[in-house]
């Protein structure tokens, strides 16, 4: 396995996961911080998110896909050289974190609302 490969399939996944966060994720949690002005005039000064918006199954299934490709490419990688133990290290942060932005990404696009809805239906 080559450190292009692993590397490469890392730069996707954070590219998609940082896409879909910005997309989804983060005007949600805007939002819930009283900021939806903030919110308002990004989309109008950006549209393209508004349209994004419309697709994030595609994006979210995209860096699933990608973000699990990674991961399978850094398991299988093995250690030859003794300065490639901390190079792999750094790898397995970067995909923790980026799958730790992707996962607040689905939580924020698909689940909290529903949870909202449920919690103010109980009180």
């Amino acid at each position: 396995m080559s450190d292009n490969q692993i590397t490469s399939g890392i730069v996707g996944s954070a590219i998609l996961a940082l896409t879909g966060a910005t997309c989804c994720a983060l005007p949600i949690a805007l939002v819930a911080l009283g900021l939806g002005s903030v919110v308002a005039s990004t989309v109008s000064a950006m549209p393209w998110l508004g349209t994004m918006a419309e697709y994030k199954t595609l994006t979210f299934s995209l860096t699933a896909l990608i973000l699990g490709y990674s991961w399978w490419r850094f398991r299988s990688s093995r250690e030859c050289e003794i300065g490639e133990g901390r190079r792999l290290r750094v790898q397995q942060i970067i995909l923790w974190v980026i799958t730790a932005v992707f996962g607040a990404s689905i939580f924020a696009a698909y689940a909290l609302y529903p949870l909202t809805l449920f919690l103010d239906n109980l009180g």
